[in-house]
């Protein structure tokens, strides 16, 4: 037997429960009891009910060593409860739980009676409402907890002074005010994503809320948000993350407890996902307070009458954590180190934190984004991307992940929630900070083993790989960007502009690249025998651009990736530094939805380029971006498009929530730059234009390809400044010349409103004969287009079949319909456009032509989709549309292109030029 403490302890009971006329006994949560009022109280009896209404009793043996009891639900089931003591957790005395200042009332008035501490925890997720207890020496106590709402119940929901939602269905009345009244109604939103904002009329500390479910549509139940507080509504933590989630009923109230409160007036539930239907609903949010308000009860002694007894909470309400690590306001980031900045991205990329242990990696290969634990090699998060080709810190603060077609697979919702970077911590977690420091969004930190910044190898960073230093799942990357050496644990790769180059390894087993002590590149397995000696003796491995070099202490290179003749020409140093708060700004105008257009005008006035866009002379006004938003909003609720100017000099940039405003006409005898955002692109499928007296010379677009008048002489050394061509902001001012402050913006301009744009006039397009239903978007996608031969057609078909691999048989989607014959290939991709469009296009036809009938292979023409179809310029860049490929070669371009593994320059061989076959 194990003696009781005389002082203050935390006991810990493994328990069971049986139900009914059952004999077993099933496993339960641990019991975890902590009762102290300045003695030693070894309780004999205690009871406690939860805010749910469930009731626990538990008789206590003498020496604490066996507890049992029963539990009433809140359906009025009873369950036998039996426990044994257990060793309690590590540092179980520091458990959470509830410490007060008590005084008693007796018949002289108040008086101090110490302190009381008490720990309840039956493993449930709702808090203790109150608790009795019966001590050995005929001692007893009740208590009820109070809450530090200025009422004292726990729902503090009726503090709620104003609901905000981002999306609401006003027609039917079902908008986000009736989340906290006491009907029936409920709140629905045409998006699967969304963002509710509630404002309390003073700060609360919040440690439970209420989701309840809706009256129908179960797959428009939120199935995964985030939960973040605010005291001032610019700085926002993060509260509560949940995934996974779902409502097993209609109108089924689930409560939800908040591991660290803090006293907010703001709280902000943004919705990420839902059970599959595009629309989200929910009837009810509720908030529950803590139990910072005290208690009230009362103590009897042994012998004495009873006595009213209160308690006034101890301590302060939590606080935010000091940020971990923070860099330094001043310090400059660099690719390779533990943080990325707003406008930041990582593609094949890592940031490994401070001392080494752990890293998060960006891959093609799953999972596409995750952290590892450098000790145990194992991952402590994986994000819900499936798969993805980049992962970007917008300038909105919204973290993202973009598949190979440019469409949104994850993100983390913090969009203008005022993060500035991005960080790899030395405890595991990753997390998204404000400008202060303060987490905004984080993984979490993992449980793992003790020894943090010991027993892993020394990670090498930036552009170079010194002796000693290796990369075991973490990356290299040039100065200027352009350059990285990946490494994942078993591949490694250099690639170059987002694009793989010109050396790869592929192992059979997990090994390391390593520089090592003797100078030697070495692939190590991990037992450390030598899988490939690469290169060497040298000092250091440095990236540059497009290749690896070993260079010796004199800087010799002693071996390279790539012959000096394949390594492109460095970068200029660039004219304009980027402009992170200024990327911020526009990143506001992206967050609403509706697109926008951001154009620069040369030598011109704000008030001559707003009355080019139809703003009437008397109807320009000077105010705020957001003053305009509301002024459109009250006149034009549901059309009309704001546009603003601000001069930059003797130049003006515009900015318009009108994605399609025609900028050729602005300036028709000077030059105007332009970026046009469509609506949703976050980011990707921006058109960059430029125009001359009123005509266009320069146009660069995502879908269709585009890249016309790259080599006009600005427009080339802006693309040599810019790292990644999705950075169209960058791409307008460099071109420009013109970069207007953040500042400046956020002051006063000049502005109007303009009505909604009208969809061009041209007539609709023919109807396309072309249907491509049931194709699957990886088999070979093949149109005939010449009908001569039916042997030679067969000898295709049959070399399309074959597999790339024994057990994978292939089943091309093919088209032969004579409607197509002598049909070019330009014609052919247009009506494959029109008949498929979106993710659902696939990134490359076969044509099946006069060439592929009468040659010896029979060799297909693979025509890229990315291209328009139209003809290219005498001035336009160099663009592999098309080559020839042989039939039983098509499934393996076709599965890699689908999968996002290779694109499709990756395939036309070195060589091979815009609209050359071979």
């Amino acid at each position: 037997m194990r003696p009781v403490s005389d002082e203050a302890s935390t006991f810990a009971f493994r328990t069971w429960w049986r139900a009914g006329d059952s004999a077993e006994w099933r496993p339960a949560s641990r019991l975890l009891v902590r009762v102290s009022d300045g003695e030693g109280v070894a309780p004999a009896q205690l009871s406690w009910g939860t805010e749910d209404g469930v009731r626990f009793s538990v008789g206590l043996s003498p020496d604490m060593a066996s507890c049992y009891g029963h539990r009433h639900t809140t359906g009025g089931d009873v369950v036998e409860v039996r426990g044994e003591r257990d060793d309690p957790p590590g540092r179980a005395d520091e458990a959470p739980g509830y410490e007060f200042d008590t005084e008693v009332e007796e018949a002289g008035g108040p008086r101090p009676a110490g302190r009381l501490r008490v720990l309840i925890d039956d493993g449930g997720e709702t808090p203790v409402r109150w608790v009795a207890w019966h001590d050995r020496s005929g001692g007893s106590c009740s208590i009820v907890l109070r809450s530090a709402s200025p009422s004292g119940n726990a729902d503090v929901s009726d503090l709620v002074s104003g609901v905000w939602a981002s999306a609401e269905h006003r027609g039917a009345g079902e908008v986000a005010t009736n989340l906290v009244d006491a009907s029936a109604s409920k709140w629905f939103a045409p998006y699967r994503r969304a963002s509710l904002e509630f404002r309390l009329a003073l700060p609360v500390v919040v440690d439970r809320y209420v989701l309840s479910s809706a009256n129908d549509a179960p797959d428009r139940d939120p199935a995964a948000w985030t939960l973040r507080g605010s005291a001032d509504g610019h700085v926002w933590r993060t509260l509560d993350v949940r995934s996974g989630q779902s409502f097993a009923e209609r109108h089924q109230a689930r409560v939800y407890r908040i591991a660290e409160p803090g006293p907010y007036d703001r709280y902000r539930l943004d919705i990420t996902d839902n059970d599959g239907s595009p629309h989200l609903q929910l009837e009810a949010v509720r908030f529950l307070a803590a139990a910072g308000g005290g208690f009230v009860g009362h103590r009897q002694r042994a012998g004495h009458a009873p006595v009213a007894y209160r308690g006034t909470r101890v301590g302060s309400a939590p606080q935010a954590p000091p940020p971990e690590q923070a860099p330094a306001p001043s310090e400059e980031w660099r690719p390779g180190g533990s943080w990325l900045p707003l406008g930041g991205g990582l593609s094949m990329e890592s940031l490994t934190s401070p001392s080494g242990r752990f890293t998060v990696l960006h891959s093609v290969y799953g999972p596409s984004f995750a952290v590892r634990d450098n000790v145990t090699r194992e991952r402590v998060w994986i994000s819900g991307s499936p798969g993805s080709s980049q992962v970007c810190l917008g300038p909105d603060g919204d973290l993202v992940a973009w598949d190979h077609h440019g469409n949104q697979v994850w993100s983390t919702g913090t969009g203008w929630l005022g993060v500035r970077r991005l960080e790899m911590r030395d405890s595991g977690e990753l997390a998204l900070t404000g400008a202060d420091g303060a987490v905004v969004w984080s993984t979490g930190v993992p449980r793992v083993p003790a020894g943090v910044g010991t027993g892993h190898r020394r990670t090498a960073r930036g552009s170079t790989m010194r002796r000693g230093e290796s990369l075991d799942g973490q990356s290299l990357t040039s100065a200027d960007r352009s350059t990285v050496l990946f490494h994942n644990g078993r591949v490694a790769r250099i690639i170059w502009r987002g694009r793989t180059s010109h050396w790869d390894r592929f192992y059979k087993q997990e090994n390391v690249l390593v520089l090592d002590d003797d100078g030697f590149l070495r692939s190590r397995a991990l037992d450390g025998t030598v899988v490939e000696q690469i290169a060497g003796p040298g000092t250091e491995l440095v990236l540059v651009r497009g290749a690896a070099e070993l260079r010796d202490d004199a800087g010799a290179v002693v071996w390279a990736s790539a012959g000096r003749s394949m390594v492109p020409a460095p970068v200029r140093e660039p004219a304009i530094p980027q402009n992170e708060d200024l990327a911020a700004w526009f990143g506001a105008l992206a967050g609403n939805g509706r697109g926008y257009c951001v154009a620069v005008v040369r030598q011109s006035t704000p008030q001559e380029v707003l009355e080019r866009t139809g703003v009437p002379r008397d109807s320009v006004v000077r105010a705020t971006w957001r003053r305009l938003q509301q002024d459109r909003d009250a006149a034009h609720p549901d059309a009309g498009n704001v546009v603003a100017a601000i001069a930059v000099g003797p130049d003006v940039l515009l900015v318009s929530d009108d994605p399609d405003l025609p900028v050729g006409e602005l300036a028709p005898s000077a030059s105007v730059v332009a970026l046009h955002q469509p609506p949703g692109g976050g980011g990707y499928g921006g058109t960059f234009t430029v125009h001359r007296d009123g005509a266009l010379v320069s146009e660069l677009r995502d879908d269709p390809r585009r890249l016309k008048g790259t080599k006009v002489a600005e427009v080339a050394a802006a693309l040599d400044e810019i790292t990644h061509p999705l950075h169209r902001h960058e791409l307008v001012f460099r071109t420009s010349g013109v970069v207007p402050s953040a500042a400046g913006l956020g002051g006063d301009l000049l502005g109007g409103v303009l009505p909604p744009s009208r969809s061009p006039s041209a007539a609709p397009p023919a109807e396309s004969p072309l249907t491509a239903e049931g194709y699957d978007g990886m088999d070979p996608f093949v149109v005939r287009t010449d009908f001569t031969d039916e042997d030679a057609w067969g000898r295709v078909t049959e070399g399309l079949r074959t597999p790339s691999v024994d057990d994978a048989p292939v089943e091309p989607f093919l088209i032969s319909d004579p409607r197509y014959a002598d049909t070019p290939a330009e014609r052919v991709l247009q009506a494959v456009r029109a008949a498929r469009s979106g993710p659902d296009l696939p990134e490359v036809v076969f044509v099946a032509d006069g060439t592929t009938m009468r040659e010896a292979d029979h060799p297909l023409l693979a025509v890229s989709t990315e291209w328009d179809g139209e003809p290219f310029e005498e001035d336009e860049e160099d663009f592999v549309t098309q080559f020839r490929v042989r039939p039983d070669a098509a499934v393996e371009i076709s599965t890699n292109l689908g999968l996002g593994n290779m694109d499709f320059e990756d395939f036309a061989g070195d060589g091979v030029y815009e609209r050359m076959v071979w």
